[in-house]
């Protein structure tokens, strides 16, 4: 599509690339701010809200800063989906490489734990119908809107460096160590090799099938925090 003249500047792959990486911090900040500002806490205590009892309230933080910008420059410049992966094309063999790569993620996982998800942290408490708010809201957030994020950046790097769908891609290697990185900065070294290695796979499955809702129910189904938003449900 042809861009209109105002908004030339959000067309452009390398502008889109480092303004949603840089609004990913920034976004990740305001949103905070905001959250303490409305729930009455002092900056200090922000790990004690957004880490403690009410952990819910950091889906918020992945909404802004993980979906904001790639939604709305997919939705102002009109981008086709089918180039993101939405679409029917491969989606038989996505799904089927997806199943396959998630039936081997509880495989190793119970073999080396013996358990299919592993996690230590208290019981999520809250009523009806926020529940089903935070619940729901956290299984998109955290499963298909990462991975959206995920696939939307690797596109949009691929065409800074003419990338197309080859899978040695510089837009995958690009991401991937982004999102390695991001996770060192907001968990730890081995959980970002862990969550960096995952979306290698998962990045590998779509250029194969050149379809991502194979990814999007993998990464749900899988990702250990989905899991505990959805213990809200419970």
């Amino acid at each position: 599509m042809r861009p209109h003249k105002p908004l030339t500047l959000a067309y452009n792959p390398l502008f889109r690339v480092i303004a949603t990486w840089l609004w990913w911090f920034v976004g990740a900040a305001l949103t905070v701010l905001t959250i303490l500002a409305i729930q009455g806490v002092p900056l200090a205590s922000a790990s004690e809200v957004l880490a403690g009892k009410r952990v819910y309230l950091a889906v918020y933080i992945e909404i802004v800063s993980v979906g904001l910008l790639p939604v709305l420059f997919t939705l102002i410049c009109r981008d086709e989906l089918i180039q993101y992966g939405l679409a029917r094309r491969g989606l038989a063999k996505s799904l089927l490489l997806s199943s396959l790569f998630v039936v081997g993620m509880f495989g190793f996982g119970y073999l080396m734990t013996g358990r299919l998800m592993a996690d230590n942290r208290p019981t999520l408490q809250l009523g009806f119908p926020w529940n089903l708010w935070y619940a729901l809201l956290g299984i998109i957030a955290w499963g298909p809107l990462e991975v959206y994020f995920f696939v939307w950046l690797m596109v949009n790097t691929d065409n800074i460096f003419k990338g197309g769908m080859k899978a040695n891609s510089w837009g995958l290697i690009i991401t991937v160590l982004s999102f390695v990185l991001i996770h060192i900065l907001t968990t730890d070294v081995r959980n970002a090799i862990y969550t960096g290695a995952i979306f290698l796979v998962l990045g590998l499955i779509y250029k194969y099938t050149r379809n991502a809702v194979g990814p999007m129910i993998a990464w749900t189904l899988i990702n250990g925090q989905v899991w505990y938003i959805a213990r809200l449900l419970f």
